[in-house]
């Protein structure tokens, strides 16, 4: 048999199989489902998945560092009501709103790593704290009446279409988006780091890498990413309300999972994130078609996540590696 083939059955990589996944899934649906692969319909896809993937950079950088970040749902819902509330159908006020939301969010999120690296608050419960804290404020401020629709620059760029080609404009700032993350991990001092914290934080500590610093940088980049998915969904939804963030824990986490990361840290890349949100977004299309509940998503993701996992466990490809 080839060598290098040999070799990729033996030692199959977690990316390569998650992309192999999702071309399979699109294929056999589209083969029972004909309509599933419309134009229009795999342009809607992509703009689902593209919120899972922005939201999935920061996160898939905290849980390569050997973190988790539980704080991602209301942290993005804290930014959609923010972005409707002050902008109020405004597009001229995007120009402040906007970048204050995000350094806001960058803040917060440096705030769950500043307790984290320096107080050594373990990540579940900071997040955690965190996330309940923001739920708690936003229903203190909103008083559940919803804001103000969302400027219609917003709507353009999370629902419209370049007419040229056709594609969606979400798809573009998408890959904008996961080419700096692409850059950060694999070309940057920063991205080493990450590895080298999530794998031995003493070691690294040893070693000369700025741990706590390293910690803090990877949560408010998680902050940043959420924040600006909250900002970009409210363009699609047309508006914000309470709980839209909601969906965006599992789902943030599960793509770094199933793209082949560690949950407990020290390897991955956001190249395989973006499979996994390929993959969850193509799971959620079957609903309608095969006429499924929520509660069967649920349990279709978490068959797919124990799969994934168990395929880039380190013990089932030591079996592979076998003679």
């Amino acid at each position: 048999m080839i060598p290098w083939l040999t070799n990729g059955l033996r030692s199959p990589s977690p990316i390569l199989l998650a992309y192999l996944g999702a071309l399979l899934i699109f294929v056999a649906v589209s083969l029972y489902s004909p309509g599933f692969a419309h134009p229009a319909h795999v342009s809607t896809l992509i703009v689902i998945a593209a919120f899972t993937g922005i939201v999935a950079i920061g996160q898939t950088m905290v849980i390569v560092g050997g973190g988790i970040d539980l704080s991602v749902p209301w942290l993005l819902n804290s930014a959609a009501v923010a972005t409707t509330a002050l902008t109020r159908s405004s597009d001229a006020a995007l120009i402040w709103v906007v970048p204050m939301i995000l350094v806001s969010s960058a803040g917060i999120g440096a705030i769950n790593g500043l307790a984290i690296a320096l107080l050594r608050v373990p990540p579940i419960v900071m997040t955690l704290s965190m996330n309940v804290m923001l739920m708690g404020l936003l229903f203190i401020v909103t008083r559940g009446f919803p804001p103000p629709p969302t400027p219609l620059a917003l709507q353009w760029i999370a629902n419209g279409r370049i007419a040229t080609i056709g594609l969606p404009v979400m798809l573009f700032v998408w890959l904008a988006l996961a080419a700096i993350a692409l850059v950060v991990e694999r070309r940057t001092a920063f991205g080493r780091y990450l590895y080298a914290v999530g794998s031995n934080r003493t070691v690294a500590r040893l070693s000369g890498v700025p741990v706590a610093g390293t910690t803090i940088a990877a949560y408010a980049i998680s902050g940043f990413t959420a924040g600006l998915a909250g900002v970009l969904l409210t363009g699609y939804a047309k508006q914000s309300y309470l709980g839209m963030g909601d969906p965006y824990l599992f789902t943030s986490i599960a793509a770094v999972a199933i793209g082949g990361a560690s949950i407990l840290g020290g390897s991955g890349s956001y190249l395989g994130t973006i499979a996994g949100a390929l993959i969850l977004t193509l799971l959620t299309g079957l609903l309608p078609i095969f006429r499924l509940d929520a509660g069967a998503l649920k349990v279709i993701y978490g068959a797919v996540i124990l799969f994934a996992v168990a395929i880039a466990s380190p013990q089932l490809r030591r079996f592979f590696r076998r003679e």
